[in-house]
This record gives C-alpha cells, structure tokens and sequence, in this order.
C-alpha cells in the first residue's frame, strides 16, 4: 500500500496468456465455487509457470471455464490499465467472494484469510489484510504499480452465505479490524451487529488513523461513525483489542506539533494514547493521557514557564529551586523554537536541546513514579548540524 511499506514490483503473465493458460484447468473441473469457481493459479520461480490448485467441486455450482477464463482476462486487463484500479478492485471481489461462498459451512471463518490469501496471490494481485470474526478485509491495490492507489472491500457472515461490499478508504492502507454480533457465538451478546476498520492515510509527518463503524443493515453495510485526527490524534498508530467488560476497545498512540518546538518525524513527541470502547451507539473515549517520556516532561516544564505557572513548573523537577535556575537561564522567555539535537535518545535519561541560532541545554531526567522530571542541565556545546 502506498505509503506504508516498499514492494517489489513483480511482472506479470500477460492476460490473454494468462487465461489462455487457466481455460483447459478451468474445464476439467478444478476450478469450483459456489456461484462461479475458485482460481486457483499460484506462481512459483522466476518462469512465472503457473500450477493449478484443485478445489472440492460441485458440479451444480459449477460455471463454465470460458466464462471464468473471460473474467481473469478482463480483470487482468482492468488491473494493467490506466485508471481501472477501482473496476479491476470490483472484479477481484467478485472472485474472492465466490471463492469464500463455496465451502462455508465446510470451513470456518478464521481460514478466510488463508484462502483470500492465497487466491490473490495465485492472481498477482496486491493485497492487505484484516479480519475478525466472521469479518474480512481486503484492500486491494495493483502489484505492477503499488503507488496508483487502493481499493478496500469488507466480506462478512450474512445470513446463509458470504456478503461483500465495497468501502469507504480508497488510497489508505489498512490497520485492523473488529466485528461484533456476526458469529453464533456472540448474537446474544445484545450488541447490534457490527463491523469497524481503522485506516492510515498519509500526513505532513506520517500516517494517520482513521475508524471506520458500519451497522448490518440486511445484506448492505450502513456508515455508522467516523472517527479522525480530531479525535484519535494526529500521527501515529492503532490496535483493537479486547479489555473485560469493555469488550471491543480502540488503542492509539498519537502525536500532533508541539507549540514552539520543532519536531522532525524522526524526532521525540509527545504522544497520546487514548483508548476507545466500542459501545452500543459507537466508539465512546475511556481515556486519554500522555506518554511518559523524558521529552514529555521537558516540553510541560517549558510550557508551564511561558505560561507564568509556577506549580506547574514545580510538578516537572526534582527541586524547586530548578525552576528559578531555569528563569534565570530565559527558559520562561520566547525567544525561538526549541528542538531535540540531532540523535538524541532519551532512554537513557538525558536529552540535548537547542533554541535558536545559538543555544544548547544538556537535560538530565529522572524516573518519579510513572513519569520522569528534570532532575539538572547545563548549557553545552553545539554540535555543527
């Protein structure tokens, strides 16, 4: 997905060769699924030769090998043209979900991935995954050329078979996934029925979450809520989990710019972590608090002196008399952005900082408890950036 991860573009057989090759497989009956058939083409080696995978048939279900061999060729067709990412995403779909009907009583919700897995590949489509119970999704995106977007379906028990329907999240890579009230197992939880994504899309300095909740409305998803940078932060990632009673919880850990500090991508931040739980109207906010870090508690100390708030400022040293020492030094004034030194590592309790054209502090921390203060500094040489 772009923007994610690097991949390695990888040529692929040209279509008309490709279907050329699956049609006889096609008609001897490997190829099965229920309304329509598993493509079962994996490639392996650098010859690019394809080998068939069989599948239990039925033969009441079965279609004919043309009309398949026309659909791979036109999917093919679709994925190497100029724009026809979203049409060749649909097509894919389609396979993916005839393969995912044709057994489902014979497999169970968990070997989804599995299969998707392995049908896509077999069809040098690009791919992310997310499942859950009895939930799937599949961003689908152009291995030849991973940078002309993305396209996100979610595939889901409904009823007597597979239901699939294309999303919200085109261009955005894809994190996870929940679901809620699908299985057997958890109808009687007395939460509605549910499916949540949580999203990335590129920002100034990384990636941003993005949730995604949708209602079972029959055989059709209905966008129930959306969640962004206003409330789960700017940059940074998220997890679903399970927590107790909370059941479905939401975990980010985010960062946004920092008043009066210049903060690379690379460079410390503060973050937030903050977690949600997925109740009957939505995602509600359990928490939200601060990750404690050396740098965090240099940037409140700062703060708290602009700020006039001398309690504050006290909150984050070992000594009171370090926040006078600290008036002394200008630390109160803003006079130019501050920034971590090039390579600094907090974990080992100290930090470098500059301010300005000509400033270096050397910030020595301490642990208290949970969280860390300013225990000395001094001023330092500054390195030649």
């Amino acid at each position: 997905m772009p923007g994610l991860r690097p991949f390695v573009s990888v040529p692929s057989p040209a279509p008309g060769a490709l279907a050329r090759r699956l049609a006889p497989a096609l008609l001897a009956g490997v190829f099965v699924a229920a309304l329509g058939a598993t493509i079962g083409v994996a490639l392996s080696g650098c010859s690019r030769q394809p080998r068939f995978v069989p599948v239990s048939a039925d033969s009441s279900l079965a279609v004919t090998g043309d009309s398949l061999a026309a659909q791979v060729r036109i999917l093919n067709e679709r994925w190497s043209a100029a724009g026809g990412g979203e049409e060749a995403a649909r097509l894919t779909a389609q396979v993916l979900l005839r393969d995912l009907r044709a057994r489902p009583a014979a497999e169970s919700q968990a070997a989804w991935e599995g299969r998707a897995r392995a049908l896509l590949d077999s069809l040098d489509v690009g791919a992310e995954f997310a499942s859950a119970g009895c939930a799937l999704a599949v961003n689908f995106f152009s291995r030849s050329d991973p940078t002309a977007g993305s396209w996100p379906w979610v595939f889901w028990c409904g009823g007597a078979t597979v239901q699939a329907q294309a999303v919200e999240g085109a261009g955005m890579g894809m994190v996870g996934l929940a679901a809620r009230g699908l299985s057997a197992e958890v109808t009687g939880s007395g939460s509605p029925p549910g499916i949540a994504a949580l999203f990335a899309r590129r920002a100034g300095g990384g990636q941003q979450p993005l949730l995604l909740a949708w209602r079972i409305a029959g055989e059709r998803l209905e966008l129930a809520q959306t969640l962004g940078p206003d409330s789960l932060g700017g940059v940074g990632t998220g997890v679903f989990g399970t927590a107790g009673d909370s059941g479905v919880v939401l975990t980010t850990r985010t960062w946004e710019p920092t008043p009066r500090f210049d903060e690379c991508a690379t460079c410390p931040h503060v973050y937030h972590e903050r977690r949600f739980r997925w109740a009957l109207e939505g995602f509600e906010r359990l928490e939200d608090a601060f990750v404690p870090t050396p740098y965090v508690a240099f940037v409140q100390l700062v703060q708290a002196l602009t700020a006039g708030d001398r309690d504050g400022a006290v909150e984050r040293v070992t000594r009171p008399a370090l926040v006078e020492s600290a008036r002394r030094a200008g630390w109160a004034t803003v006079k130019g952005s501050w920034r971590a030194a090039p390579g600094s590592d907090e974990r080992g309790g100290e930090l470098i900082f500059y301010r300005g054209l000509d400033e270096a502090w050397k910030v020595h921390f301490e642990r208290h408890g949970a969280s860390w203060r300013v225990d000395s500094f001094e001023a330092t040489t500054r390195v030649i950036e």
